[in-house]
């Protein structure tokens, strides 16, 4: 139905259609008005739960509200455009323009362009493919653990710094952040400094304002910066605008310079490089120094060996010049080709390069490059432009160098406040772009090894080509291609790296651990971190003034291992705790991937620059301690305060007495019942009833386990302690017997006390130590409480909850526990949970943690839930369909409709007979000595009358299952009254109700002395109970939540108490109630 607001806007209101109409019975009649109102509103149609809702817990729909992912109920029409504005406010991205073209941006960086071909021809395509492969190892196994963390929640803005933090805790979190932070910023002056190289070396030498070069990187790179800056502070969506045009252009210039190669498969002879017998000449140098280029003949590079005034026999000249032009022919390689020689650079795949360039040539500084091994010359002791070494080179060396060129996996996720779906997005992403981006490099070494000549691709600069760039000569249509695209790499890669380092830093800041950082909270009404950009900018210039590359490579190399090693070690610890906490999604992750990327990360730190590495961990160091001393203390729930929980001592002293709710853990507190003590369950052939009861009990917490938590099974016995003590250690040996025997990795305890209920109450408030204490509470529902003769049982039990819950501790009622599987058993069917209630999520988390035991495996969980009258059944399904996919529960989710039907006769009998029958249980306590002989026959009348009373229990069972066809059949059957005997005399019979008789309660028909409120409560309890019976009847478990006991402890709120329960429960072979205290939140965050 639709109906009209105020302002003229027309709202729909989404029902569920009924094939039958609700029942109608026991309306009130008002004689004035002559209408007929309902007994109850509509919005107290769960008055069972009523309690709860105006306490701890929330309707399911106003929990999904207040998180601000969800939104059940339709806005208002004044409202949306407003929505919608704020909906614009972060910009949405999926995978490819969020993840994909980020990573593989930043990823495709310079030294891809001018440092591969060179590692090839120094390490050997052997050791180079495995240089590459190590590097790319590293972010691969690092990219399955980023997925992980993204996948194991809601990740909002702040990317790997949020991931790791919330993992590791603030301390190390916000040291890793800060090394992050500073790297991605350093990194972008790296990428600026070499596109400002790129464009002075290849594209436009013509442009240098200084002799010194590095003067004009400065002044290059400053102007290059403030127009990236600019571009930055415009937003993230201009970014995305000039990053797509970008990262295009360079896979494009890859996919050309492959292409190049194979179309050059036999050679070509565009470009040629001079050599002298074995040994490259450096051209570019004599002729930035003389103005001109020399020929590559012996009279033409005479200049470049010997002094001006050289006599015809060479004397003064280079000794190795001198003897290649006394022996013309001489070549050690090819004795057919002059000493003196121009050779082609690009032989081509065909000419058998491949086998040249196979293994490693690795050199020192200042060592004269030659195909010559034995023989080894260096810079004192040559004369002339010959090419020599600028560093010494190994296999540890050049993975320090080519590691840069692999990073960049974190690009997408620094912009996760930005995504779509960050879960989905950053695994499928990251992992894509890291695969491409392997496969890259993998190709190009081999390609690149088998094209190009011995001598050339081992030239670093191409000096002996006149500055050639390698690659720019391989790719087709012209080698501007390449280095234009090359430019547009680094550049797009500095642009990545200034948009994501800001938001690093203001998520960061957000946290507030560092104090002085709190100027860099603000964001502008875009969510730009304005203040951010400017220090990055700043710490940016700082970089690019320094203007050579090789000296920030190695250190920015060290923050972006330790980052990654900080990724790798938070998998790799919640993984090992097993907090029930870490519940990624991602099917291919597991723990030793993690533990071999974080060995991978520190070996590659002091592999590659082993000092640098000692300043990293220093700088890291210092900003943990400063958190430490300085920082605001958060709960974050970090796994290394879980790791406390398996140590002794010391752990016992750093746990958190308040645990952070991602750490949260169900720590068991069993509450053992007497029969689990009187026989042996499991010993005999024929185990009792009480026997069966324990057994299963056993059996469930065994089942428990994967929650990794404490186990206390504790009993009370009464008595007195000096009397009973030998009792007490001999019932405690048992009861370790059974744990023992149940494989339960827990405690036991057993106290004496003169009262049962204070020496429960006492277990509960004392057991455990420090932050290793119980907070949940498993008791037993007994099954023969309506059976027993006195109010015990009822008292006792209900008390028991009382306490639980004045301990601010949850509870778990296992009802029909003897029906329960044994630990041998595999179940099939379903896990049903009824979420009527939010009071924490321990009702989604221990179907969980019975689904990672093989009893219940097999099993698949099903998630009922009841609308309210607010609530939009059609989008709430929707948004608990999400809500789970972002608790990685996976679920079938029904929304149930319970209609607001008046209270049916069989609940106005239900009730009536639940209080006759405690006032006759009342009378007979007060005189309990008197009419002990009379009591069995009190109580059989009870059931016998029951048995008589108008609904036997047949038709109960179809009043509960089945509604009327016709409101006249209902009408009909409302003009019968029950004629229930409670007399003890057999022939006397209660009349009739009439009105002169009786008068008639506001809110009842037909029936007198009936509490209002407990015709409300037994209502909503017989509705749940028929919908579960319609839907579960066939559930492996039923698993819902337990309603919380009058807070007045009285006989009477008991019985009545235990009735409602039992009532909810009716006809249900396995439930399992659960009350929380709100503290149990599954988390949807990582």
């Amino acid at each position: 139905m639709s109906s009209t607001n105020p302002t003229g806007s027309t709202r729909f209101k989404v029902s569920s259609v009924i094939s039958e109409p609700p029942a109608l019975s026991a309306p009130l009649l008002d004689v004035e008005k002559n209408e007929r109102i309902p007994l109850h509103k509509k919005e107290e149609t769960l008055a069972l739960y009523e309690d709860e809702y105006n306490t701890q817990g929330q309707k399911i729909g106003q929990m999904l509200r207040s998180l601000s992912l969800y939104n059940a109920v339709l806005p208002n029409a004044e409202d949306e455009p407003e929505a919608a504005k704020s909906s614009k406010k972060a910009a949405q991205m999926g995978t490819i323009m969020g993840v994909y073209l980020p990573c593989l941006q930043n990823i495709f960086g310079v030294l891809f362009f001018i440092r591969l071909t060179w590692i090839v021809g120094t390490a050997g395509i052997v050791q180079a493919f495995f240089v590459v492969l190590v590097c790319c190892s590293v972010t691969f196994l690092t990219s399955i653990s980023l997925s992980a963390i993204a996948t194991n929640g809601v990740v909002p803005a702040g990317g790997p710094y949020y991931m790791i933090s919330r993992n590791l805790g603030p301390e190390l979190g916000g040291a890793v952040g800060i090394l992050f932070y500073l790297g991605t910023t350093i990194a972008a002056s790296m990428y600026i400094t070499g596109a400002v190289e790129i464009f002075l070396l290849y594209l436009y030498p013509q442009g240098r304002i200084f002799d010194d070069m590095y003067h004009n990187f400065r002044v290059y790179g400053t102007v290059l910066l403030i127009l990236l800056g600019c571009i930055v502070l415009a937003g993230v969506r201009v970014v995305n605008k000039f990053a797509l045009p970008a990262v295009l252009v360079v896979v494009v210039c890859i996919f050309c310079t492959f292409i190049g190669t194979f179309l050059k498969f036999n050679g070509s002879d565009n470009i040629s490089y001079c050599m002298v017998g074995s040994r490259p000449v450096d051209l570019v140098t004599f002729s930035q120094e003389h103005g001109y280029t020399p020929n590559c003949t012996a009279d033409g590079l005479k200049p470049l060996f010997c002094p001006e005034n050289v006599t015809a026999s060479l004397d003064g000249c280079d000794p190795y010049y001198r003897k290649m032009t006394r022996f013309p022919n001489f070549n050690p390689t090819k004795a057919n080709k002059h000493a003196i020689r121009l050779e082609p650079a690009i032989t081509g795949i065909s000419s058998g390069e491949f086998f040249n360039n196979l293994w490693p040539k690795h050199v020192r500084e200042g060592e004269v490059l030659s195909q010559e091994r034995k023989a080894k010359a260096f810079r004192s002791a040559t004369k002339g432009y010959y090419i020599y070494s600028d560093a010494a080179t190994s296999f540890m060396i050049l993975i320090g160098v080519f590691f840069p060129s692999a990073t960049g996996i974190m690009a997408g996720s620094n912009r996760s406040g930005n995504l779509r779906d960050a879960s989905k997005s950053i695994p499928l992403g990251t992992l894509g772009a890291q695969i491409s981006t392997t496969i890259v490099y993998l190709g190009g070494v081999l390609v690149f090894g088998s094209s190009v000549s011995e001598m050339f691709i081992r030239d670093k600069f191409g000096q002996s080509a006149m500055g050639r760039l390698i690659i720019s000569e391989l790719a087709i249509p012209h080698r501007f291609a390449i280095l234009i695209g090359c430019f547009l790499s680094t550049v797009g890669a500095g642009m990545q790296s200034l948009t994501g380092a800001p938001r690093l830093l203001q998520a960061i800041a957000s946290d507030d651990v560092i104090p002085f950082l709190k100027i860099f909270q603000w964001t502008d009404r875009r969510g730009e971190p304005v203040a951010a950009i400017f220090l990055t900018l700043l710490i940016c210039e700082c970089g690019i003034l320094i203007a050579v590359i090789e000296n920030i490579t190695a250190l920015i190399t060290q923050f972006f291992l330790m980052c990654y090693l900080g990724v790798n070690a938070a998998c790799a610890l919640q993984s090992l705790l097993k907090a029930p906490g870490w519940r990624p999604s991602f099917r291919y992750f597991h723990w030793s991937l993690s533990m071999v990327g974080a060995f991978l990360c520190i070996a590659v730190m002091f592999i590659s620059a082993w000092h640098f590495a000692f300043i990293a961990i220093f700088i890291g160091a210092a900003v943990y301690k400063y958190i430490e001393y300085a920082g605001a203390e958060k709960e974050w729930g970090d796994g290394l305060k879980g790791l406390a929980l398996s140590t002794a001592r010391f752990a016992l002293l750093n746990i958190d007495t308040s645990p952070h709710t991602k750490n949260w853990r169900p720590q068991l507190l069993i509450v053992c019942p007497p029969e689990a003590l009187t026989g042996d369950p499991g010993a005999s052939e024929e185990p009792s009833q009480d026997e069966r009861i324990a057994e299963g009990l056993f059996h469930f917490v065994s089942q428990l386990k994967a929650g990794k938590g404490l186990t206390l099974v504790a009993h009370c016995l009464e008595g007195d302690f000096t009397r009973n003590a030998a009792v007490a250690q001999e019932q405690s040996k048992k009861l370790s017997q059974i744990i023992k025997r149940h494989k339960i990795r827990g405690f036991c305890d057993v106290v004496v006390a003169e009262n049962y209920n204070q020496g429960l109450s006492c277990l509960i408030q004392t057991s455990g130590l420090g932050g290793l204490r119980h907070n949940t509470v498993m008791v037993v529902w007994p099954e023969e409480w309506n059976k027993d003769h006195s109010l015990d049982v009822t008292h006792k039990f209900v008390n028991t909850l009382r306490n639980v819950a004045s301990a601010k501790c949850a509870i778990l009622v296992p009802k029909n526990v003897h029906k329960f599987p044994p630990s041998v058993a595999k179940l099939s069917g379903y896990l049903d949970v009824w979420w009527i209630v939010h009071d924490g999520g321990l009702l989604m988390l221990l179907p969980f943690l019975l689904k990672q035991n093989r009893v219940w495996r097999n099993t698949k969980l099903r998630l009922f839930t009841i609308s309210h009258v607010d609530d939009n059944n059609v989008q709430l399904k929707k948004d608990l369909e999400k809500f789970l996919y972002h608790l990685r529960i996976d679920a079938e989710v029904f929304v149930i409709d319970m209609h607001d039907s008046d209270i049916s006769d069989y609940t106005y009998e239900r009730t009536l007979k639940m209080e006759e029958r405690f006032k006759l249980l009342k009378e007979m306590h007060l005189n309990e000595r008197a009419a002990n002989s009379d009591i069995q026959y009190k109580v059989d009348e009870v059931v016998r009358e029951r048995k008589m009373s108008r609904i036997n229990e047949d038709e109960a069972s179809k009043a509960q299952l089945q509604l009327p066809k016709t409101i006249e059949e209902e009408r009909e059957s409302c003009n019968h009254e029950p004629k229930v005997r409670f007399s003890e005399e057999e022939n006397e019979v209660i009349p009739p109700k009439t009105s002169e008789n009786n008068e008639r309660p506001p809110g009842v028909m037909g029936y007198s002395g009936i509490g209002h409120f407990n015709i409300r409560k037994m209502h909503a309890a017989v509705k749940i109970n028929e919908l579960m019976r319609q839907k579960s009847q066939d559930a492996a478990l039923v698993i819902v939540n337990l309603p919380g006991p009058s807070e007045v402890a009285d006989d009477t709120s008991d019985t009545y108490y235990m009735e409602f329960i039992d009532a909810l429960t009716e006809g249900l072979e396995r439930v399992l109630l659960v009350r929380g205290t709100g503290a149990e939140v599954v988390t949807i965050y990582s």
